[in-house]
């Protein structure tokens, strides 16, 4: 029997750094629901970089099936939510068309998942029809640069339409119970056996090579650890995006730079890794995240340091805390003398507790029981 479509409106590219928009699409797939993966309908205007892939829209190329049992990918053809002549031109001519794209693609009166809470969601969502709506709060929004400036309304209009609502962090649970008080936690999770194989080889300690995996972005992450861990003399290791007024770490003695690695291939390009950073710039825009990528590095069982983000102190047994250069920097060399196997051990249990059969059993779970009461 075929399972309720699933339309996913994400925030993200398919081929962007992966991330939990599509992990929740290819898990809805593979659980039999016929799924669809929209792209990013955008949250600010396009750089003149991105114009290229505007082009490629307009031609009606890069829709396609992702592999391995995964959603059917497809690319819409909308203008940015951040004009009032760009929505008013998507009503009448873009989102039509997506619409009737979407209903050939997997049917009519969808489950829609949504994650950018902007005004071009939600008029996709009033043109879907959907039977089920759920808004799972992944970001705080209103910090993100360059927005709607009526972002903070069309959230809260996306609150009160929406069936379910869950959020991934603890800080962001509490904003929005202030409207819905039903709202529920989804933390991240991760591919556990997917980087549990690394448990395989035990870290050295003191470590050696210590490693920071994914979009290293300057407004997030603090380079002064990074550089300051390098220079320590630890083997920096960084995988991923590293933002472009940063390229010169990767120059400077102790540093490897991998570049940007599929997320298939990121256990491969961890191995050897004996310990891991995640020195968050603690601001408007990571205040309210709990990093999903948290997840992965405590399935490795490797020592953990990070930023004392509110979702990493209520994470504080199982991942060291640290603040600035030398904190860090401290914490690495301490690993010896604060390092045990019970702790070794306990990450990978906790990770193994949130691995994403277990989350989307949860998140399935809930659909189905919201539309088995309509019944």
């Amino acid at each position: 029997m075929t399972k309720t479509p699933v339309v996913v409106l994400s925030g993200v590219r398919w081929n962007f750094l992966w991330q939990r928009h599509q992990t929740v699409a290819t898990l809805f797939a593979r659980a039999g629901h016929p799924t669809v993966f929209v792209e990013t309908t955008g949250l600010a205007n396009p750089r003149p970089s991105a114009l290229a892939k505007v082009g490629a829209r307009v031609r009606g190329s890069g829709a396609g099936r992702a592999g391995d049992g995964g959603p059917l990918v497809y690319p819409p053809l909308v203008l940015p939510p951040t004009l009032r002549v760009f929505r008013a031109a998507n009503r009448r001519f873009f989102l039509p068309r997506v619409a009737r794209d979407l209903e050939r693609a997997v049917g009519v009166r969808p489950i829609v998942v949504a994650y950018p809470p902007t005004r071009t969601t939600l008029d996709l969502i009033s043109a879907l029809d959907p039977r089920l709506v759920l808004y799972d709060c992944a970001d705080d929004y209103e910090q993100f640069p360059h927005v709607p400036k009526d972002i903070t309304d069309t959230e809260r209009e996306l609150l009160t339409r929406a069936d379910l609502v869950s959020c991934t962090s603890k800080p962001l649970l509490e904003r929005t119970r202030r409207l819905r008080p039903d709202a529920s936690l989804s933390g991240p999770a991760v591919d556990y056996e997917h980087f549990a194989a690394l448990q395989e080889h035990p870290p050295a300690l003191p470590p050696r090579t210590v490693c920071f995996f994914g979009d290293a972005d300057r407004r997030r992450v603090d380079f002064g650890v990074l550089r300051a861990v390098a220079r320590a003399g630890f083997r920096l290791r960084l995988v991923g995006v590293l933002d472009p007024a940063e390229r010169h770490l990767a120059d400077e003695p102790n540093v490897e730079y991998r570049g940007e690695v599929s997320h298939g291939r990121l256990p491969e390009a961890l191995a050897g890794v004996d310990a891991f950073v995640l020195p968050y710039r603690i601001n408007g825009l990571t205040r309210a995240i709990s990093p999903a990528k948290t997840y992965e590095c405590l399935a490795t069982s490797r020592p953990v340091v990070a930023s004392p983000l509110p979702a990493m102190e209520d994470l504080s047994e199982h991942v060291y805390l640290a603040d600035g250069p030398e904190g860090f920097v401290g914490a690495l060399q301490s690993l010896p003398e604060t390092e045990t196997d019970e702790r070794a051990r306990a990450r990978g249990r906790l990770a193994r507790e949130n691995s994403w059969p277990v989350r989307f059993r949860e998140i399935e779970a809930s659909i189905l029981r919201a539309l088995g009461s309509r019944v």
